[in-house]
This record gives C-alpha cells, sequence and structure tokens, in this order.
C-alpha cells in the first residue's frame, strides 16, 4: 500500500482551495519559499520531500490557519536559555525605561523579553505580568552516547526537556506513556537497523509534530533516506552536526 505524503497532500489542497492551477503550483510553490522552479516541481512530483516548515510558509503566505495553536504568547529569554510564557503588557508609549522592569518586543506573533540585552526603545511593551510556562518536551534516539550527551547538553542550554533514548524499544515504550513536541532521531541504529518504525508511529500519531533526522551515512542509503522524507515529512540534518543549525531548528519548530 502507498504511504501518504501528509505535507505534500496539505499543500495541494490548499492550492486548490485557492484556484491554483495545477500547472501554475510549481511556480506558486517557488515564489512563496524562494526556491528553484525544478526544486518545487520535483517536490509536487513526489521527487523531493517536503518539510513540516515548508507547509507552514505556504500556509502562512495565504494567511491560512494550520490548526496549530501555541500555548504561549511571549519568550523570555536569559544568555541562550529560552523559555515559554504568557505575558501580559501595558500599550501605553514608554520614554523612559525603568529598573527591574521587563520590556518586549514583537517577533511575528510572539512577545520577546531578552533580559540579556540592553537594546531599547519606544516601540518596546512593558510587561505588566508574566506567567512561564514547563519547558518542550523532546525525544533523541541515537545510538552513539556521545552523540546523545551532546544533543542533551544542547538541550539544557536553549531550554529544552530532553529524553535521551538508545534503541527503538526503549523510545517506543516510552511513547505509549508521555508525548514529545519534537524528536530528534538518527536513521541508522544498531545490527543496521534503521528507525522508520519510530517515524512511521510518530506520523501515525500526528502528522505535525517536527521530526529531525540524523544521519551520517547519506551515501550508502540515499533512496530510502529520500523516501522517508517524502512520506514522513522529516527534515534531514547530516552528520557530523552542525549545533547551531541544529539548535536553530530546535528553536523555530518549539519556541517561534
Amino acid at each position: 500500500m502507498q504511504k501518504q505524503n501528509v505535507n505534500l497532500d496539505k499543500i495541494i489542497k490548499l492550492f486548490n482551495l485557492k484556484g491554483i492551477e495545477k500547472r501554475k503550483q510549481a511556480s506558486m510553490m517557488a515564489e512563496i519559499l524562494d526556491i528553484k522552479y525544478q526544486s518545487a516541481k520535483q517536490k509536487l512530483d513526489e521527487k523531493r520531500g517536503i518539510t513540516y516548515n515548508e507547509v507552514k510558509g505556504i500556509f502562512k503566505y495565504f494567511n491560512v490557519s494550520l490548526e496549530e495553536e501555541r500555548n504561549h504568547n511571549g519568550i523570555f529569554i536569559m544568555n541562550d536559555m529560552h523559555v515559554r510564557c504568557n505575558v501580559e503588557v501595558d500599550n501605553s508609549i514608554v520614554n523612559k525605561k525603568e529598573n527591574n522592569t521587563n520590556y518586549a518586543t514583537m517577533k511575528g506573533n510572539f512577545y520577546i523579553i531578552n533580559s540579556s540585552s540592553s537594546y531599547f526603545s519606544p516601540e518596546m511593551k512593558k510587561v505588566n505580568k508574566i506567567d512561564f510556562l514547563p519547558a518542550p518536551k523532546l525525544a533523541i534516539l541515537d545510538n552513539d552516547v556521545d552523540m546523545l550527551d551532546l544533543l542533551n547538553s544542547v538541550c539544557n542550554r536553549y531550554g529544552i526537556n530532553a529524553s535521551v533514548f538508545q534503541n527503538k524499544t526503549e523510545i517506543l515504550a516510552a511513547m505509549e506513556k508521555e508525548s514529545f513536541e519534537c524528536y530528534i532521531i538518527d536513521w541508522l541504529l544498531d545490527y543496521a537497523e534503521n528507525s522508520e518504525e519510530v517515524i512511521k508511529k510518530i506520523r501515525k500519531d500526528s502528522d505535525k509534530t517536527p521530526i529531525i533526522l540524523l544521519t551520517g551515512q547519506l551515501n550508502q542509503h540515499e533512496r530510502e533516506i529520500g523516501e522517508a522524507i517524502m512520506d514522513y515529512g522529516v527534515e534531514l540534518i547530516e552528520k557530523p552536526t552542525r549545533i547551531f543549525i541544529i539548535s536553530s531548528i530546535l528553536l523555530a519548530n518549539l519556541f517561534y
């Protein structure tokens, strides 16, 4: 049975809803995502994968809800640490910065309170109240202990609550007991097993939970990994992992 490409289906349905003819859909996608026409055509023809972030970008372009509701309206930042929160602000114009008072700037749909920055502008809003929320929960599957330690350290640095697993059995059992907002999954595990069973389970439970796929074997498993990207809408990162890239992806998915 052919597997459903959930991300592509969402985009095709949206294009049809907006009356965009099939022959014009590739050029429209290329314009929205700022990619080449050929790349967009390959995505629509299921020759290249579509990430969930790309789906969000297309829906945002048309100002259509993706049924993704954040339960926070603010992000409190201290050094690298990020904390999701709900804030109430005073909309009055601020002429002078007061001591021991938080001020927020708007970034997209969120109030950003950066306690480590001395920057001040009259456009900033005085924060009257902050309610801090629990850290987002992330699951990491990798049979490399050193990689698990590295990724866990990155998560601690940025305020993400990470649970680490070394094999499929452990993470599948954990998924039966609790839910995670994002997953980092290594493609090749012990005994030449891949992690498709785990990815399939994630997608069965949710078609929009971000999945970051790690691999150091792209040359040997290019076709299998390519099919996983197309079928499950995962985001690929090649090893050795670049910490700034993966932390940026995590922040974008879990906070912004």
